[in-house]
């Protein structure tokens, strides 16, 4: 039976606390060490490993210090015990149990972090990544230079729903994916795991960390290496990573900097690749294509990236009531990317027999594109408290500046399609050797992004009564260079976003919420005039119920909003002799209703569920769109997860879990010809806690996800731009703690 009165289980208990409320900004990693190093009698010796207790505070959401209950918005934290308990490798995998959101929008693809939120684009492609509060480097459309930092160096993930610009500048309008960096701690808790999955493929991490006598020098150290196979045949992938901080305190508590780094590489092929919808999403000649076929050229096919950066965290507190906060990044990223992709189709219709040459065989081309940016950013925040009668204020005022810089080249080779063809069922690989035919330039791009805003917000507390009021301006520039034929194009926005909330705390732990919230975002394309184009804004209504029972520990959220887009791009009704241009005319609406909790009902037992209802439309467009529903928005999202450790006897400390996943029929075009069949997914983990192993404490687990090897389409973009999700994955981790 494990010795469950160690220290080392003593100091598991005490840090799972401050792990869970460790929130965005520097001053609150304070907090969270001052919980951490609370006297003994305020342990929860009834908390348990395993019981994913909901974060109290969220950063993200406020930039403040403010409860979670108090939020007048639909959020959504993923703590460190629960990203470990359910084995997620990745942010999709992070945000599979997630209410509102879609993740891996665009199939297996282990360059980015590509994920949906209440039916719009929320990651790597919409340039909407963000780290500690801060956008990673925008890229263009075309450019498939992209950062995505391992999930091993994050001590959790924040999901906000819904317009976000208020705090953050440009976003998509249907929320953000905050991912929060490890940092030091007074007491760290030393980790070394080992892992292999059923791809044979194998990886080894650590998180150690120290103090000095005094506590006012702290570092951590957070790395891993991982190497070997892929779902996909002849991909392999190798990625290493060293993520050091350190945290140095000034005038006791008062002054705090916290310097961070993160070096990763990423060798080896990509798991992204073009897929017919014959064969994929409806049988073709021989039935359907394997989720583990290979349709490229091993001997081409590669994806190298390079990706690190630094930056800090700083606070300084001028009294009880006023501090100043700021956070800076700076971040580079390049790449290699070369890929041989099936490419075009025969036949004029999903059910023409012609769409695929012989039933099984798809012309193909190679291409090949190398990227590079750096990105800077800085958010500068005073934050203060006072009184105005009866009510409490808390103000934010603040200043945020980000720049990229990024180039792009893309070749395509100069090869006839059709001898490259390949089949999908039976792939011979050629052998070919593209590098010396790659003729055709398909991007060669520079460009200076720009953004400067400047934010007000106002927390008021009144009785039982919570007000957030906010406003911002942001100056956004686009400055772009097309190489080959020296043109450039330039634009200039300016943008205002406002939100409003207001919320009732009830005794009861029931707290209902009206919110009004705003987002933009730049657009490009070609007007008439050659002017520029306004941004894009959305603009949402939600209205919510969240409850936080007072006899078991858990959260519960209840929502329902309506969601638009509006100044969308769509053709210009003018347009003669196959002119291009566009206008701001179109709008979509995404109306929806959101279920989400995490409770522990009993000791041990935890239970996390989402249900979401989706309808989405397009509402105004010019290209033959309108009344259409939107691509990869599903009517219905539904996930739940029940997670039991076994507590005394004799299989103490064995835990158990099992999960189920659905997602309904979804569009792959806004014409909606691309139907995408509607899928469900079964996930399980077994785990034994060893308890005392010398000096620490040995935990066993086994995860899986897919467990029935489901082949499904993640969504379609064209008659051969399908893409399969993940299949069967079996991980078995060993984790040593002390």
């Amino acid at each position: 039976m494990p010795n469950r009165s160690h220290p080392a289980f003593a100091r598991i208990r005490r840090s799972l606390l401050p792990m869970a409320l460790s929130p965005l900004l520097a001053g609150a990693h304070a907090a969270a060490a001052q919980d951490a190093a609370a006297p003994a009698a305020t342990e929860l010796d009834a908390v348990r490993v395993n019981a994913y207790r909901p974060a109290q505070t969220i950063g993200a959401s406020t930039k403040t210090e403010t409860p979670l209950i108090e939020t007048p918005q639909s959020v959504s934290v993923v703590a460190r015990e629960e990203l470990d308990a359910r084995g997620a490798q990745n942010l999709n995998e992070a945000t599979r149990y997630n209410a509102g959101v879609l993740p891996e929008s665009s199939g297996m693809d282990n360059r980015v972090d590509d994920l949906y939120i209440r039916g719009f684009d929320a990651g790597s492609w919409g340039n909407n990544v963000m780290i500690d509060g801060l956008r990673a480097p925008s890229n263009g459309s075309d450019s498939w230079n992209r950062v995505s930092f391992n999930l091993w160096n994050l001590e959790r993930v924040e999901v906000l729903k819904g317009p976000s610009s208020v705090l953050y500048g440009q976003l998509a309008p249907g929320g953000m994916v905050n991912q929060v960096s490890k940092t030091p701690t007074p007491d760290p808790q030393h980790v070394l795991r080992l892992q292999v999955d059923g791809q044979r493929r194998a990886q080894a991490a650590f998180d150690t960390g120290g103090a000095n006598a005094g506590s006012n020098a702290l570092w951590r150290l957070v790395g891993l290496y991982a190497d070997g196979d892929t779902q996909l045949d002849r991909v392999g992938h190798r990625q290493w990573f060293l993520a050091p901080s350190a945290t140095f305190r000034f005038d006791g508590d008062g002054t705090r900097l916290t310097l961070l780094g993160n070096y990763q590489r990423d060798d080896g092929g990509s798991t992204f690749q073009f897929l017919p919808y014959q064969g994929a999403a409806i049988p073709a000649a021989e039935g359907y294509i394997d989720n583990d076929t290979f349709l490229g050229e091993p001997g081409w096919n590669v994806y190298d990236r390079t990706a690190w950066s630094a930056g800090w965290l700083f606070e300084h507190a001028f009294d009880a009531d006023w501090k100043l906060s700021q956070t800076a990044r700076h971040t580079h990223v390049d790449s290699l990317y070369r890929a041989t992709v099936v490419y075009g189709v025969r036949g004029a219709s999903v059910t023409d027999p012609n769409t695929l040459i012989d039933g099984r065989l798809l012309p193909r081309r190679a291409v090949q594109g190398v990227g590079d940016s750096e990105g800077q950013s800085i958010d500068t925040r005073l934050q203060g408290r006072l009184s105005t009668g009866a009510a409490e204020h808390t103000l934010l005022a603040g200043i945020d500046w980000q720049r990229s810089e990024w180039s792009f080249l893309r070749r395509m080779a100069s090869v006839n399609q059709n001898a490259i063809a390949i089949d999908i069922y039976r792939p011979v690989y050629t052998g070919y050797d593209f590098a010396s035919v790659l003729g055709i330039v398909q991007a060669d791009t520079e460009e200076v992004d720009r953004q400067a805003g400047v934010y007000l917000q106002d927390q008021i507390a009144l009785g039982g009564w919570r007000f957030t009021v906010g406003g911002r301006y942001d100056r956004a520039r686009v400055d772009a260079l097309d190489r080959p034929t020296g043109r450039r194009a330039r634009s200039d926005h300016s943008a205002v976003s406002a939100r409003a909330g207001a919320l009732y705390l009830f005794e009861s732990g029931f707290a209902p919420y009206l919110s009004y919230a705003e987002s933009f975002q730049p657009a490009t394309g070609i007007r008439r005039d050659g002017g520029a184009f306004d941004p894009v804004t959305g603009r949402q209504w939600e209205a919510g119920l969240k409850y936080e029972p007072r006899a078991i520990d858990g959260m519960l959220t209840l929502s329902a909003y309506d969601l638009r887009q509006r100044n969308m791009l769509t053709a210009d009704p003018l347009n003669t002799n196959g002119e291009s241009y566009q206008v701001q005319t179109g709008e979509v609406r995404v109306r929806g209703v959101e279920l989400e909790g995490r409770v522990t009902p009993l000791e041990g037992f935890s239970v996390i569920g989402a249900l979401t209802r989706l309808d989405s439309e397009i509402v105004r467009n010019n290209d033959g769109h309108q009344g259409n529903r939107m691509i990869r928005v599903p009517d219905w999202l539904g996930s739940l997860w029940l997670d039991y450790t076994i507590a005394g006897g004799a299989f103490d400390g064995l835990g158990i879990a099992a999960g189920v996943r659905y997602v309904d029929q979804t569009y792959g075009d806004l014409a909606n010809a691309l139907s995408v069949p509607s899928y469900t997914l079964l996930d399980a983990a077994l785990r034994y806690d060893l308890g005392e192993v010398g000096r620490g404490r040995l935990r066993l687990s086994l995860n899986g996800s897919n467990l029935a090897d489901k082949r499904y389409v993640a969504t379609c973009s064209a008659l051969t731009a399908c893409y399969y999700g993940s299949g069967r994955t079996v991980v078995a981790t060993a984790q040593y703690q002390w």
